[in-house]
């Protein structure tokens, strides 16, 4: 079912489905959201690193439990992550919090993770590790430590789940 679905800028367009569990339900809630988004059938096919692959767009894809979001553009790179709200992410924080990011709430722990997901999505070519990612929630940047690149993010947040997105 349809919750969203919006023109940010120039031609990027974001949407945001809701889907049943499983695997089979994220692939048909995808390609429903793509006729929604784009008015016509499309092929999405992945490639061999499983990035998504539309022809004639950049795309981005990302599920959590109930949902899939999709930012695609013709003209621009596109990032986007959506997580379900959970004290999971405290458990494996060390894991992608580099040791100059000193968050401990939920809230942030959680938006640095969409966030370093959104821009790991965004920079695929460069194989980026977390600790190649550097987040500053006050901000809304993300910098691509590789590259030396700032990257401007947008966060949209209800009682079920965090959503960031990017674009170059």
């Amino acid at each position: 079912m349809l919750i969203y679905l919006n023109s940010l800028a120039d031609d990027i367009l974001l949407g945001l489905y809701r889907i049943g569990k499983g695997r089979e339900e994220e692939k048909r809630g995808e390609q429903e959201l793509l006729v929604e988004m784009l008015c016509s059938e499309v092929e999405l096919s992945h490639n061999e690193d499983g990035k998504p692959l539309v022809e004639g767009y950049n795309i981005s894809i990302s599920h959590t439990k109930g949902y899939v979001a999709i930012i695609l553009s013709k003209k621009h790179q596109v990032g986007i992550d959506i997580e379900y709200r959970s004290e999971r992410v405290k458990r494996i924080s060390k894991r992608f919090l580099r040791s100059d990011e000193h968050f401990t709430e939920t809230e942030d722990l959680l938006t640095v993770w969409c966030v370093k997901e959104t821009i790991y999505k965004l920079f695929s070519e460069d194989h980026l590790t977390y600790q190649d990612m550097k987040v500053d929630i006050q901000n809304k940047i993300a910098t691509n430590l590789m590259k030396s690149r700032d990257v401007t993010f947008v966060i949209a947040s209800t009682h079920e789940y965090i959503l960031t997105y990017a674009w170059l």
